[in-house]
């Protein structure tokens, strides 16, 4: 596979306790250096990380180098700024998957979307259109149209445009081997227990479990979720650094709150199943 160990050094330079004490040294000393040895000891973790994106999206295996390259890049321009007591690939490790799409986006397919929001309402449409086979696809596409709030030639060309991108049939909405996948942030993709519920179910249920949230819970699932917890309607999202500062939260704190108020929501509607 091409680009498989681009930043490999010549000589083995000595290995540090972390990956951060890399970042920090460089920030000491402006001794690039570090930056290369960092690159040195993480990429095999780094091949490992987009090869499984590569399998995911379907993508050619020669974009590997180019998956590497964006990575880097990203780092090295964060890295300059950098000031912060979070580890430094926690804080960009989003903003890199969101790039990688971005790359599929515009290289990856026989079309290019017009932007991220038509690649997100690619997924999404087909992820539902997946869901209701036992129906017409009048039927689907006018239920679709209304679930998304979109119009339905836009329902129309968001299926043709999924059926000519060539990495379509491997985009995570598609991915029906995991009902617990979900699009909630950008293009950034959260597996947690209960979230397909916020796609595919907008039933009294889900309102029920969400009212019981504690009023800081709700606001946060607002935020980084995109969904009004009163009626399921669709509201502006956050990314989670942006909501743990609106929420006085740290971005770690705000994370782990996430995922177990999504946790306890999950047991929440498995309880409401067994009792129905």
């Amino acid at each position: 596979m091409k680009g498989l160990w681009i930043y490999r050094l010549d000589s083995k330079p000595k290995r540090l306790n972390n990956y951060n004490n890399y970042f920090t040294r460089y920030l000491e000393t402006k001794d690039e250096k570090y930056f290369l040895e960092f690159l040195h000891f993480y990429e095999p973790k780094l091949n490992r990380i987009a090869k499984n994106f590569i399998a995911k999206y379907g993508l050619d295996r020669e974009r590997l180098d180019d998956l590497k390259q964006i990575f880097s890049s990203l780092l090295w321009e964060r890295l300059q700024n950098y000031d912060s007591e979070l580890p430094l690939l926690q804080l960009i490790k989003y903003d890199c998957e969101r790039e990688w799409h971005n790359y599929v986006r515009q290289n990856c397919g026989n079309i290019s979307p017009d932007n991220a929001n038509h690649y997100s309402n690619m997924r999404k449409v087909m992820y539902l259109f997946n869901q209701k086979t036992e129906k017409n696809y009048g039927e689907i596409i006018s239920e679709i149209a209304l679930e998304l709030k979109i119009t339905e030639r836009t329902v129309i060309y968001c299926l043709y445009a999924s059926a000519e991108f060539s990495s379509v049939n491997n985009l995570d909405i598609h991915n029906q081997a995991n009902e617990n996948l979900i699009h909630i942030s950008g293009d950034t993709l959260y597996r947690t227990p209960e979230q397909a519920y916020f796609i595919k179910e907008r039933n009294q249920k889900l309102l029920t479990a969400l009212a019981s949230l504690k009023p800081s819970d709700r606001k946060l699932i607002e935020y980084t979720l995109g969904i009004c917890t009163d009626c399921l309607g669709n509201k502006p999202k956050k990314t989670i650094r942006e909501a743990s500062l609106l929420l006085n939260l740290t971005e770690d704190s705000a994370q782990k709150k996430l995922r177990k108020i999504l946790n306890n929501l999950n047991h929440n509607l498995n309880c409401q199943e067994e009792i129905a």
